[in-house]
């Protein structure tokens, strides 16, 4: 079997990056939303705005994070080529 070209390898690092970005977020905006009330000041209003900005903020930096992590860490480099190394 031919192994995937280095194209199709990035189109795939790409997108797994994205999805798993996403999820990063998704759980960066649960447990912003959730520290905040236990941290945060005490609520004044019911429809407290300042729990879900810290939720945006904090799942925002881990999706940004932890996508580009994944994307430098998955990403296809060329192989190494042993003749143009030079052995001892």
């Amino acid at each position: 079997m031919s192994s995937p070209s280095k194209g199709a390898r990035a189109v795939s690092a790409i997108l797994f990056s994205l999805i798993m970005a996403g999820l990063l977020a998704f759980a960066g905006l649960l447990l912003g939303m959730y520290l905040w009330p236990h941290f945060g000041p005490a609520r004044k209003d019911p429809d407290d705005t300042d729990a879900y900005l810290f939720g945006l903020l904090v799942g925002g930096a881990m999706g940004l994070v932890g996508g580009a992590t994944l994307l430098w860490y998955f990403w296809p480099r060329a192989a190494r080529d042993s003749s143009t190394t030079k052995s001892a």
